[in-house]
């Protein structure tokens, strides 16, 4: 299987991941039939739908002059648009309101992004030679308030295999009704077959705009062969006819047009450029205001860093009257910035007071903490990041975890990065550490790389990054720590090496007494396993002394900042049968050769550590592979030790196996501590779950109860 199949698609998740907006099909709703048909005269706001390249998701704006446009929802994403793609992002959603009452909403299945966001392992789904975006699907969804909306994908190789099969890519679908047909038109653009160029076709959908039912045909062809045309936009005229916009790929690339007295059928050339910029130009929407013999002509100007929309206006469709761009002009933009491709349409006032109102609310609701749900990133897309931990730099939580795929838990991607202001809003930062193609490297795609933690160092001003890895093909062998390093918290990470721990070394508590007794057990005497005297070696040293000279296993970790500055790597060592403190150079980047052994022989794994009032508390776990166990907690007055064991801290259903998690990391926030567990789900990594839980106090030692839902505030009084 190819890496970019095993990443986590969301069409097994897309019923938990949908966002309050998508409250999927058969709702009890009027019929769009019996609606009685609006006018213009009806109308009194306009509809923004657009994306961005951030999240690549829907968005919606609302205005009431035609002039100036807010964004619902608070500027966030009113649809993820991994919750509805086959790629797990959309692009160019185009809004259509039809004369059978119902709202068309079509975009492109497409994230441009996907290997950045760690959601593929190449570059596009498929190899370079299909081109640019080389995507083979569209998206079509449906409302009859503006609200509440189905979906369905379209894959046009798969609708249309005989011409389509091997398509190149299919991009910005727009909606319009053709009268003589009483079906919703789909015209979009089309790249045929790899190496061709993208030319502009349509197709006919059925009413419930749930599939193309049509063969594509050409809407056009372009005077000069070799020229790539894309994203047509067709608006009727007064009298009739139809005036389609479009782009034409030239130097710069703009808007032209064409106008035809048949809706599918254009071959009036104009070589004029209608847009009025002197750049690149792209995603042509034509909308007319309300009540005024005036069209406004809206585009994308690509070309632009950071991305605007021009616009234009006209009352014959022969002259076009510049107007600026958004917040540069007459048009603005109150609350959002760089929207991408998007579309305007004529609501009732309403309609507008409906839209604004149930958004409104969506924002009224308390943001929960809910361990064990899917926690969507801000694009919708679940968070990726596990058996990770948290940063503060600055006033911005970075975490750091593992990507996981949806069927190894092999490392295909490397590490994930999300940042966030208020531990409640994450947004995807992309792959902070790569793993790579190279055969000769550590962290060769296909490795084992596990819970990465980083800490910052505020003398060498750099981001340090160690994580535990096996290298590819050798199973758990290997049980080395990783260290990389970046001059950015969310990277991109330089790998630096990877070995195992203090070789030639032994624990600071090792005296001639304990170093005179090592020199007895002798690995051939105790070939054995799990016998009582097998377990007193293994607390002796047996392990210890086997691996003095290769280094010492290092396994699942940690990483802990002292008051002092001083950092210390925390590891699971010894065959997972005892825990290691092993102090850090001044540059976070290397052991000092100063280390202790914590619970020699006591099997556990997945340590978290966090400091009250002069104790430091360290919880882990047992050992049994990916099922959950029951917690174990220590407590010492010096990171030194002597480390003391007390009973399971977690209190409440199935805190006899963590609430069914495992400990990865403990947060300091406002007044207390935040416990973070992963629920491991084996058979589908990626699909893993979190769990956060305040950590309380209960005669002066840590008890963590379970809360199906909890706030942040609680840590802040």
């Amino acid at each position: 299987m190819h890496p970019q199949n095993q990443i986590l698609t969301c069409k097994k998740m897309k019923k938990v991941l949908f966002v309050a907006s998508l409250l999927l099909a058969f709702a009890a709703q009027t019929d769009a039939k019996a609606k009685k048909a609006l006018t213009e005269k009806d109308m009194g706001a306009y509809l923004f739908t657009y994306f961005n390249d951030p999240t690549h998701s829907l968005f919606m704006a609302i205005s009431y002059d035609g002039y100036t446009f807010t964004a619902v929802n608070n500027g966030e994403p009113i649809i993820a648009g991994d919750s509805i793609a086959d790629q797990r992002g959309i692009r160019d959603p185009h809004i259509y309101r039809a004369p059978n009452g119902k709202f068309y909403i079509a975009m492109t299945d497409l994230h441009v992004f996907g290997r950045e966001m760690g959601l593929r392992a190449t570059t596009w789904e498929r190899p370079d030679e299909f081109g640019w975006g080389n995507n083979r699907g569209l998206v079509l969804m449906a409302s009859d308030d503006l609200i509440h909306w189905t979906h369905n994908e379209a894959r046009i190789d798969q609708l249309f295999p005989e011409k389509f099969g091997k398509i190149g890519c299919a991009w910005a679908p727009q909606t319009i009704w053709d009268p003589a047909v009483g079906k919703p038109m789909v015209y979009f653009t089309i790249r045929e077959r790899a190496g061709g160029r993208t030319k502009m076709y349509y197709s006919y959908a059925n009413e419930e705009f749930t599939t193309l039912e049509t063969e594509p045909k050409l809407l056009f062809e372009y005077p000069d062969k070799k020229i790539q045309v894309l994203d047509a936009d067709i608006c009727p005229m007064p009298d009739g006819r139809y005036f389609m916009s479009y782009v034409a790929q030239e130097n710069p690339g703009g808007i032209k047009y064409m106008i035809s007295d048949k809706i599918n059928q254009f071959n009036d050339y104009h070589a004029e450029q209608i847009d009025g910029e002197n750049r690149g130009c792209e995603a042509p929407n034509v909308w007319k205001r309300i009540g005024q013999n005036k069209w406004v002509l809206m585009y994308d100007i690509y070309s632009l860093n950071p991305h605007n929309f021009g616009f234009v206006e006209t009352s014959d469709f022969k002259t076009f009257k510049p107007l600026g761009r958004f917040n540069e002009g007459v048009m603005k933009a109150a609350n959002f910035s760089s929207p991408k491709h998007g579309s305007v349409i004529q609501i009732t006032k309403a309609e507008a007071k409906r839209i604004e109102n149930y958004w409104n609310n969506q924002q009224k609701k308390p943001k929960m903490i809910r361990s064990g749900q899917i926690w969507p990133d801000a694009s919708g897309c679940h968070i990726n990041a596990h058996g990770g931990g948290i940063m503060k730099y600055g006033d911005t939580y970075y975490w750091f975890g593992e990507n996981k795929c949806d069927t190894t838990s092999s490392a295909m991607i490397g590490v994930q990065c999300y940042s966030s202001k208020d531990l409640m809003n994450w947004q995807n930062r992309g792959v902070a550490l790569y793993v790579s193609d190279d055969r000769r490297s550590d962290i060769q795609r296909g490795c084992i790389l596990e819970r990465p933690k980083v800490i910052y160092n505020k003398v060498t001003k750099k981001f340090c990054m160690w994580f535990h890895l096996e290298l590819k093909g050798k199973g758990y062998s290997a049980a080395r720590y990783g260290v990389a390093v970046s001059d950015r918290p969310e990277g991109p990470y330089k790998f630096l090496y990877s070995q195992r721990a203090n070789a030639g070394t032994y624990p600071v508590e090792m005296g001639q007494k304990e170093l005179a007794t090592l020199d007895t057990l002798n690995i051939d005497n105790f070939k054995q396993w799990w016998t009582p005297t097998w377990g007193e070696a293994i607390k002796q040293g047996l392990f210890l002394k086997r691996d003095f000279g290769t280094g010492q296993m290092s396994r699942d970790m940690t990483l802990y900042v002292d008051d002092d500055g001083k950092a210390y790597h925390i590891f699971s060592s010894e065959d997972n049968l005892t825990l290691h403190i092993a102090e850090l150079t001044g540059d976070y980047l290397h052991h000092t050769g100063r280390y202790t052994r914590v619970a020699p022989g006591g099997q556990n794994e997945a340590p978290a550590i966090f400091k009250k009032d002069g104790t430091y508390w360290m919880i882990t776990s047992g050992c049994t592979g990916w099922a959950p166990n029951e917690a174990r907690m220590f407590s010492a007055p010096s990171i030194w030790g002597p480390w003391t064991q007390h009973p399971n801290p977690c209190v409440g259903p199935k805190s006899e196996i963590t609430f069914e998690g495992q400990s990865t990391y403990i947060l300091p926030y406002g007044n207390g501590y935040i416990f973070m567990a992963d629920i491991w789900r084996p058979k589908h990594p990626s699909d893993a779950r979190y769990i956060w839980l305040p950590i309380d106090f209960e005669n002066g030692k840590p008890t963590i109860k379970w809360r199906d839902a909890w706030s942040l505030s609680e840590l802040e009084k």
